[in-house]
């Protein structure tokens, strides 16, 4: 080997160490930075013949396959988590079935109170008795409503949000792509995008599902989970959607979750809120409202008082049901006026109906045994309520209570099930990715002795030339 092929050699190695403490230094200085995937290098021969120079290769460590494993854990955690951020305040009002505040027990009570006043039904004790019990199922039942309604605004609220989020995360990946386009081949000259595109597929994981496929120009082609595009090069399209019915469109494309035949997401908080608002909250709705039109319906059929049209003890803000204005009924439940004595009604018309014009015998129960058996029959049921065809009253208020209490304690389950998977993968992932300082430290004392042996070679080198150069 010349003196020369010898001097290429140690300045190279020279060259290289620097890179490779280049690269540990960046790496200890970035171990906490998110996204930022550990840097390696590995040294090569720069040429084709012995005694060549040698360069160094720089490797980004990454597992494209265990970083989508990552982001489709973190979607299914971000839609589990959104019936209870979502639903929280409203079942704290809605209550367990058998808490004292909820429907299905204020309605157990108002039962027990006709079934007091139905053993004295001339007690004006028990008739304001009654009439309470009454008003606390109507108040439980409109706070219930009206409490969901908020919690469907703030759906609505929260779906426009991530609609937002997604679509910047859409357009920063076009424009990485034709970053990455211009930047070339080059670890060096990528390894900064490329972890900017990291964050940002992180951050747009839990927003929804997708996947990828890196093309050969160095750009990333990112499709919804059934294959529609939402990244192509340096074109992004833009979501859009219906906060009111939770539907989800890509440049005109339907892309909601569960659409027979669509090419949509499926997880993720965005495919979260779309259920909510496509699906559990109407028919929380729909349930609640079945409940008033049973009541409403209910007592007006028992009442013998009244004529075709007239409002039973129970109306819709006063009217008697119109089977036309079911949307919203129980957020419109009343008592009705006639019974109320600060609205200029009488006690007494519990026991003799809600039309009678004078007071029958105080003795008479033919009216209120009628009331009460409205609890004993079974009651048709819209299908779409999730809860049966038929049901009596009482039942239905407790399952009612029962299933939209049951839909928070699924979805925890879920998030639990998607927060250990997650932090499952996100562990094997930082193995991989992550920066360990103890390594790095390690290999910045193998780069000491490797400069240490490179300017050694390089200084023997240079005694040898002096000294050929004094004998000459």
């Amino acid at each position: 080997m010349s003196i020369s092929s010898a001097y290429n050699i140690a300045r190279s190695g020279l060259r290289v160490t620097e890179g490779r403490a280049d690269l540990v230094a960046g790496n200890i200085a970035n171990a906490q930075t998110p996204g930022y995937a550990r840097r390696d290098g590995v040294q090569t021969s720069a040429g084709s013949g012995q005694g060549d120079a040698v360069d160094l290769r720089v490797m980004r460590q990454v597992n494209d396959r265990l970083a989508g494993m990552t982001r489709t854990a973190r979607a299914e955690q971000g839609a589990a988590a959104v019936p209870a951020d979502v639903l929280n305040g409203y079942l704290l009002t809605l209550g367990e079935p058998g808490d004292e505040a909820s429907p299905a027990a204020r309605l157990a009570n108002f039962q027990a109170g006709l079934d007091l006043l139905g053993n004295n039904p001339g007690d004006v004790n028990a008739q304001g008795d009654a009439l309470a019990r009454a008003e606390g199922f109507v108040n439980s039942l409109t706070t219930a409503s009206r409490t969901l309604e908020q919690s469907r605004a703030q759906a609505a609220e929260s779906f426009d949000r991530s609609l937002g989020e997604i679509n910047t995360a859409l357009s920063n990946v076009a424009a990485l792509n034709a970053q990455l386009r211009q930047a070339g081949d080059s670890p060096r000259d990528t390894g900064g995008l490329m972890d900017q595109m990291s964050r940002t597929l992180d951050a747009l994981g839990s927003q929804m599902d997708f996947k990828t496929r890196w093309e050969a120009d160095g750009s990333l082609t990112l499709h919804t989970t059934g294959g529609t595009e939402l990244v192509s090069g340096a074109d992004a399209v833009r979501l859009t959607g219906d906060n009111r019915t939770g539907g989800i469109f890509a440049d005109g494309n339907d892309v909601t979750p569960d659409r027979p035949g669509g090419r949509g997401i499926s997880s993720g908080r965005l495919a979260g809120l779309s259920e909510m608002l496509s699906t559990v909250l109407p028919q929380m709705r729909l349930q609640l409202d079945e409940l008033a039109r049973g009541m409403i319906q209910g007592f007006e059929a028992a009442d013998l008082s009244l004529a075709p049209g007239d409002p039973g003890l129970f109306t819709d803000a006063g009217a008697a049901f119109d089977p036309v204005r079911l949307d919203g009924l129980a957020g419109r439940l009343a008592i009705n006026d006639r019974v109320r004595p600060d609205s200029g009604g009488a006690l007494w018309r519990l026991r003799d109906g809600m039309a009678a014009t004078a007071p029958g015998e105080a003795g008479t129960t033919t009216q209120v045994n009628a009331f009460i058996k409205v609890f004993d029959d079974a009651r048709g049921i819209d299908p779409r309520a999730g809860l049966g065809a038929t049901a009596r009253l009482g039942d239905f208020a407790a399952s009612l209570v029962g299933h939209q209490q049951n839909v928070r304690v699924s979805a925890d389950a879920r998030a639990d099930s998607a927060s250990v998977s997650l932090a499952t993968f996100e562990d094997n992932r930082s193995a991989v990715e992550g920066v360990n300082i103890d390594t790095e430290l390690q290999k910045l004392l193998e780069i000491e002795q490797a400069y240490g042996a490179n300017s050694q070679v390089l200084s023997s080198l240079s005694s040898m030339i002096d000294t050929l150069l004094s004998s000459v």
